[in-house]
């Protein structure tokens, strides 16, 4: 395998990497001071705090997503609880992920900093649940066992635009009910008809068990352009199918972006779950596993550099990438990646690309595959992860952009990447 590398090696090695400086952009970005005066603000209203009781046990719903103040807010949800009089129980809800096992969620959960002691509530993990019934478009309603033992579950995710589906309804408070909470089987069940259908089968769901199970309000986050949190919104169980969809679109208006979305090539130090349900959010890179995402966004070619320790070798979205590094590959857990990838009906996205022995190696590849003469005048971006786009490099074809850009200013002066002697880049972006 060496030396059949080593012959790979020698035909991009010579391949001239461009200069980059560092460039901040300006994005948008209001953010939430107080994130549980906020919270006590909505919770302690006398339509929400009313249905809760004394004595009663309430579940709190908790999602895979690397969700920037998931954990303090599962914290202040789980003490508002037991003020109430009744006990908190963190309940995993993210369908096939965590290897669709019921250790594999708590150990993700683990991963995100969410555990007994971080939140003050004891997790109860189960796969199991209970058919609640068909809705009237033919889909069968799923629940967590876990959930129905409660006397009363209260939802807590991110709103925000997803990654593949497009609707009215995306990824937020109805799509941990009818998929997470549905677990495993509830996940199949939404995606049956494809990944494009899966938004419109979860909402039928929720939809169908918003009245007949025990759930009682949802929390939903609401981040700014930086991962972080810009507010939060407490909604009634009967009112979040009317509410969602507009604190979606509002919630798109706040997503990060590239301010220069026309590049040949895109260098992303990190991929991962934690990140984007596909690796990289398609929002930002134009891609998805089920085709464009975002049609202003003009990419030519992707290179993937590293996973996410919290991603747990879960490389669901290495697809989307032209070519990868070997370490990588190495990182790779295949059970866990191909449960989330067969179960979501996202083929595209668990494709293994070209993989390369160095981080230099995997960028060479990818600047040769555009076929330029001359690599110093491609346009090209290195970034963090999709999450963090406030600090980003930029190659010098792309400077006098950045000049006449109003939100954008170089940081550094232009500099060649710096490659450790094993090939990789030194510092991370």
């Amino acid at each position: 395998m060496n030396s059949q590398m080593d012959t790979v090696n020698v035909i991009v090695e010579d391949v001239a990497v461009p200069r980059f400086a560092k460039v901040r952009q300006r994005l948008v970005a209001p953010a939430l001071d107080d994130l549980r005066g906020r919270l006590r603000e909505q919770l302690d209203a006398d339509a929400i705090a009313r249905r809760v009781q004394p004595g009663q046990r309430i579940g709190i719903t908790a999602g895979s997503r690397g969700i920037h103040d998931m954990p303090q807010l599962l914290k202040h949800l789980a003490e508002w609880v037991r003020e109430q009089g009744a006990t908190p129980y963190i309940i995993p809800a993210m369908g096939s992920h965590g290897g669709a096992t019921a250790q594999g969620q708590l150990e993700l959960l683990a991963h995100l900093g969410i555990t007994a002691e971080s939140v003050g509530a004891e997790l109860i993990s189960s796969m199991e649940v209970e058919p609640i019934g068909v809705t009237p478009e033919g889909v069968t309603a799923n629940y967590s066992r876990t959930a129905l033992d409660m006397d009363g579950v209260i939802l807590c995710n991110r709103i925000k635009a997803h990654t593949d589906i497009i609707g009215e309804i995306e990824s937020g408070l109805v799509k941990i009910a009818a998929v997470g909470l549905g677990k495993h089987v509830g996940a199949l069940e939404c995606h049956r008809k494809g990944l494009h259908n899966a938004g419109v089968r979860a909402r039928s769901v929720f939809q169908y068990i918003s009245t007949r199970v025990n759930i009682l309000f949802g929390v939903g986050v609401l981040e700014n352009a930086l991962d972080k949190t810009r507010d939060v919104a407490v909604v009634a169980v009967e009112d979040i199918d009317t509410v969602e969809p507009r604190l979606l679109q509002e919630s798109r208006q706040h997503l990060p972006r590239l301010l220069i979305p026309d590049l040949d090539v895109l260098i992303v130090d990190r991929i991962g779950k934690d990140i984007s349900g596909d690796g990289m959010d398609p929002n930002v890179i134009g891609r998805s596993v089920v085709g464009v995402k975002n049609p202003d966004v003009h990419i030519s070619y992707v290179t993937g550099l590293d996973l996410t320790s919290a991603t747990a070798g879960n490389g669901v979205g290495i697809g989307l990438c032209d070519t990868i590094t070997r370490r990588i590959f190495e990182q790779l857990d295949f059970p866990t990646m191909y449960t989330n990838g067969v179960t979501s009906n996202a083929f595209r996205g668990v494709i293994i690309p070209p993989f390369f022995d160095n981080h230099r190696l995997a960028i060479q590849a990818t600047l040769r595959a555009t076929l330029a003469a001359d690599t110093a005048g491609l346009r090209v971006a290195r970034i963090r992860d999709t999450l963090h786009l406030d600090e980003i490099y930029l190659s010098e074809a792309l400077f006098a952009e950045v000049e006449r850009h109003p939100d954008m200013d170089f940081l550094t002066e232009p500099a060649s990447l710096a490659f450790d002697a094993n090939g990789d880049l030194f510092p991370p972006a």
